[in-house]
């Protein structure tokens, strides 16, 4: 692979400057809900990416967009603030669009052995080691993995191509995006929905060490919210107990998830899902629902007069939200028919819808060689039950994609203690440089 010794030379001689950029983007506090200082997280991006020849702009989203993101529902606050830097070759060649998000978990305190905003870097990790640790070490903190160790990896795989005077014909774009963790309606959805970004390829960068992810399921997040009428608790014939009302609706949404859903399977020949499904026997991406939150009453002697809850239904591809609906709809109607009080309101918070990707694709082909190349062994074509951005770049950008990353089960993404490899981050960042050369061309 031409130009392979020079931006391996070149990204491992820049390893400080790596750390010290990825703990500068730790340091600001990006957790949605609320998603605060998106503005600040992408202005740090982009003064780093126009020392390299970039054309940076910051894109908010408009208030449909933020609407649409179930702000309302979920207590968002802050600009929705998306950053596009655009990289420009000589011309004649293709576009590819490498995408991270800005956005992190939310999180506590609470757990962490390490400030999870600091970024501390350390030798080794309890938690176990990455394969392709060569002793870089490890960063802590919240994003430390998912996604800021991503967005770092892609901003130092253009500085490789620029500072080593590797000329383009075809154009880059690089995205720094908001809210993937919440669905990412304003973020990369706001970019690629309103024309912002348009490109032939795409890689979004929210996966995993040795995987290409080309299948993931859709979601739609709901709140349903049940109507009673309050009463004194000692007397309830008088009343209409909403939390009674919302758990005979909660025994058949758990009738319906699993004698229905779980038999709505689609197979992805060539693409394997996580180790964890196969073993409670699920090889298919398969739809699914979750009953994550519910809240109701204000104390034990009063009647309730509202129950809410948010419910979450996994879909596979094919299916849209206006169906998936209909269905949940029907589920609850069904309890309505033999329970004339049971009152309630359903709301779709946000969505996005699944995708499949084929694995035979040349881009795919070609970048799986370039991953083999630099990882030392095939990269597991993957798929999985939970959604990313990347939905946005082949449902509605039309292109094909792959997700690429620094995770593993050793980084605790999601979870208090947090960290990434630095040798993870480096990795990831020369597959990069190397794909955005073979695929965009040289003059």
């Amino acid at each position: 692979m031409r130009h392979s010794a020079e931006i391996h030379k070149y990204i491992n001689g820049q390893r400080e400057s790596i750390v010290e950029h990825l703990r500068r983007l730790i340091a600001i506090d990006t957790h949605v809900p609320p998603g605060m200082n998106y503005d600040s997280v992408c202005q740090v991006m982009a003064e780093r990416l126009a020392q390299y020849g970039c054309e940076t702009s910051i894109h908010k989203a408009t208030e449909g967009y933020i609407e649409a993101s179930g702000a309302r529902f979920l207590g968002l606050k802050g600009p929705r603030s998306n950053l596009v830097a655009r990289y420009r070759g000589s011309g004649g060649g293709l576009i590819l669009h490498l995408s991270a998000h800005v956005d992190t978990a939310p999180y506590t305190t609470e757990g962490w052995t390490h400030n999870p905003l600091e970024g501390e870097l350390t030798a080794s990790n309890p938690y176990g080691a990455s394969p392709l640790d060569k002793g870089g070490g490890y960063v802590w903190g919240r994003g430390a993995c998912d996604d800021k160790s991503m967005c770092t990896a892609m901003i130092y795989a253009l500085e490789a191509v620029h500072e080593l005077s590797i000329r383009l014909r075809g154009n880059l774009i690089l995205t720094g995006n908001c809210d993937e963790e919440i669905g990412g309606v304003a973020g990369l959805g706001y970019l690629i929905k309103e024309g912002i970004v348009k490109a032939d390829y795409g890689i979004q960068l929210d996966g995993d060490v040795y995987k290409m992810g080309l299948a993931a399921q859709g979601r739609t997040r709901y709140m349903i919210r049940m109507h009673g009428r309050a009463y004194h608790g000692q007397i309830p014939v008088l009343g209409v107990n909403a939390i009674e009302k919302m758990s005979k609706v909660n025994v058949a949404l758990d009738q319906y998830w699993r004698e229905v859903l779980l038999k709505r399977r689609m197979p992805v020949p060539g693409i394997a899902l996580p180790d964890g499904l196969a073993e409670v026997g699920i090889d298919k991406l398969t739809a699914m629902l979750n009953i994550g939150t519910i809240r109701g009453g204000v104390q034990g002697v009063t009647v309730p007069d509202l129950c809410e809850e948010e419910v979450l239904r996994g879909m596979i591809p094919g299916e849209s939200v206006d169906e998936v609906t209909r269905e949940l709809v029907e589920v609850i109607e069904g309890v309505k028919a033999v329970d004339p009080d049971l009152n309630y309101t359903l709301e779709v918070i946000n969505s996005r819808e699944g995708y499949t990707v084929d694995p035979t694709h040349p881009f795919i082909q070609r970048s799986r060689a370039i991953a083999v190349e630099v990882w030392g062994r095939d990269p597991v074509f993957s798929g999985n039950l939970a959604s990313t951005d990347m939905n946005y770049q082949v449902n509605d950008g039309g292109v094909p994609c792959f997700t690429l990353g620094t995770g593993a089960p050793y980084t605790r993404y999601h979870q208090a203690d947090e960290s990434v490899c630095m040798d993870d981050v480096v990795t990831c960042a020369e597959i990069l440089a190397l794909i955005i050369v073979d695929t965009l061309g040289e003059t």
